[in-house]
């Protein structure tokens, strides 16, 4: 599937479900569940349905880069916000009264507990921990003017500009 470069989407996920995601990607790869030349993914759930139609529209049906700040991290957090995961967003599915509508095995094992409360479920492949953290000061949102302030902490998921395209008139 090509990429859009054209924006990115920055997301907090809790991080003991970025780990459980990686088992879960694991175990589709060892299961008989995918077809031939399908790749693994989870599903995340989310109330920001509006943001992922709006990503929807955007996209082209083309993937987007999705850059991730583990939130609720058991390791000590740097004074400065850093996104250290990333992954690829392929797509969302609305949610069955609050649960993920499609298998469980998509789903990381560590969101069992949730509460079914999410509208929908977004779909992400290629799941990976960064070699190089990205600091958070170093991201903007789509089409605003400044960069995100280095202590910021990302609360929902949100559109950014792609942070490996250099924009013109831009002193990134």
């Amino acid at each position: 599937m090509n990429k859009t470069h054209a924006f990115a989407i920055l997301a907090p996920v809790p991080e003991m479900h970025l780990v459980s995601g990686l088992e879960a990607i694991a175990a589709q790869i060892d299961s008989d569940e995918l077809s031939p030349g399908q790749l693994p993914k989870i599903a995340l759930g989310s109330m920001a349905f509006e943001l992922f139609g709006e990503a929807e529209q955007l996209r082209a049906g083309k993937a987007i880069d999705v850059f991730i700040y583990a939130s609720h991290s058991q390791a000590e957090q740097p004074l400065n916000s850093e996104v250290t995961w990333q992954g690829v967003y392929i797509g969302y599915v609305g949610s069955r009264r609050g649960r993920y509508p499609s298998k469980s095995i998509y789903r990381p094992r560590s969101t069992a507990s949730d509460s079914p409360v999410w509208a929908v479920f977004w779909e992400l492949q290629q799941l990976e921990p960064l070699k190089t953290p990205i600091p958070i000061g170093n991201l903007r949102g789509r089409n605003k003017k400044t960069n995100y302030p280095s202590r910021f902490i990302p609360e929902g998921p949100m559109l950014i500009e792609h942070p490996l395209v250099k924009r013109a008139g831009t002193s990134r």
